[in-house]
């Protein structure tokens, strides 16, 4: 009976302490993925991630944990083509960057960073937009926009020396135009695209030797010339036009979300503002691009899906609407519900329809624009 005893108690002993181990085992290494975004859905995508981790996500086992870094679309690309940035996942503010670094990738090394198909959504979408104060507007374009002459009615009023004199206001001085540095910003990047494309009168097919033009090469500086300085953040624009009104700029190109979340600011402050389509325009589809890259394990392409798939959900997608004035990505998902800004700010001339978009230029064409800018206008 003892010996029974005894050996029960052994077993009980083994059993504890088996459990105990069990116990105290560490858990899992967790997965970690460092997303590398565009700054301009910057506030979206802090509020999708913190989101995201409530509801606690795992990959076989291991908790998913996101790593958000903002930085300029064209910066990301350069960074990890020189090797000096290793993501698992990049999301530049527009397809022409990720067009840029597969095809860049592909003359380096033969292969391809980028997977295909669902692996690079489109998170959100915003076109381009022209931001302007209401009376500046009104006296610029006293008849309503002409689609023909956009462009060359900014190009006019940038380089007559009368300023808006010229239009009856004297008072307001030389006309101040702005968009960001397009050797950094896709927001400027996609302003000399658009401004190419309308002085060749063409929306898609953009050429090297449009670009070696003489003619539009002067016509452009015209314009980059009425830019007073020249930033780096599109946000930024918007802030200071909302912050310090018509006497820091008339006119701004920036994103078409941007404008909506700050209509109601600039109306506290300084009036009205309105905003402008381009008739060709340009969008942002912020593009989700897991990479395919020897720095990322399967596990991270796994966690990495997950959250793209989060960000793609109807619940996100309309935080992005409402609360960010971003279009959904996920063409399953509505602009068509409440509180969406493209019926609350109509009479800003916020449109739902956008008439025609030009087509993305290759990475060679896009490259010797950039250059042009470079050489003849940095500043």
């Amino acid at each position: 009976m003892l010996r029974i005893a005894q050996a029960l108690s052994s077993i009980y002993i083994v059993v504890a302490l088996g459990l105990l181990a069990f116990s105290i085992r560490p858990a899992p290494e967790p997965v970690t993925i460092s997303v590398v975004y565009g700054t301009e859905k910057r506030e979206w995508l802090e509020d999708a991630a913190a989101r995201f981790a409530a509801t606690n996500p795992t990959v076989n086992g291991r908790q998913v944990i996101v790593e958000l870094e903002g930085l300029g679309s064209r910066d990301m690309t350069l960074d990890i083509l020189q090797g000096n940035l290793q993501p698992t996942v990049i999301s530049p503010a527009s397809s022409i960057h990720t067009r840029f670094l597969r095809d860049e990738w592909r003359t380096r090394t033969g292969e391809d960073i980028l997977l295909e198909g669902n692996n690079v959504p489109p998170l959100v979408i915003t076109p381009l937009v022209v931001v302007a104060w209401e009376e500046r507007a009104n006296a610029l374009w006293p008849d309503g926009i002409n689609p023909d002459t956009f462009w060359d009615d900014i190009h006019a009023a940038l380089v007559d020396p009368q300023g808006w004199a010229a239009y009856g206001h004297p008072e307001w001085g030389f006309i101040k135009f702005g968009h960001t540095r397009p050797i950094q910003s896709n927001s400027g990047i996609q302003t000399i695209v658009l401004l190419a494309y309308a002085f060749h009168d063409k929306v898609r097919n953009l050429e090297t030797a449009d670009i070696l033009d003489p003619q539009f090469q002067e016509w452009l500086v015209e314009i980059e010339n009425g830019v007073l300085e020249f930033g780096d953040s599109t946000g930024t624009y918007m802030n200071e036009m909302v912050l310090f009104g018509p006497s820091k700029y008339d006119f701004i190109v920036v994103y078409e979300n941007l404008a909506i979340e700050n209509f109601d600011e600039a109306a506290g402050r300084w009036g009205s503002l309105r905003v402008f389509y381009p008739p060709a325009n340009i969008l942002s589809d912020h593009p989700y691009a897991i990479l395919n890259a020897e720095w990322v394990t399967e596990d991270q392409r796994a966690a990495a899906a997950l959250f793209r798939d989060f960000l793609l959900s109807e619940e996100v997608q309309h935080l992005a609407l409402v609360e960010h004035g971003f279009r959904p990505g996920n063409v399953a998902v509505s602009i068509n519900i409440n509180g969406n800004p493209f019926e609350e700010y109509q009479d800003a001339g916020i449109q739902l329809d956008i008439v025609q978009s030009v087509e993305a230029p290759p990475a060679e064409v896009l490259n010797e624009l950039i250059e042009l800018w470079r050489r003849r206008i940095n500043r």
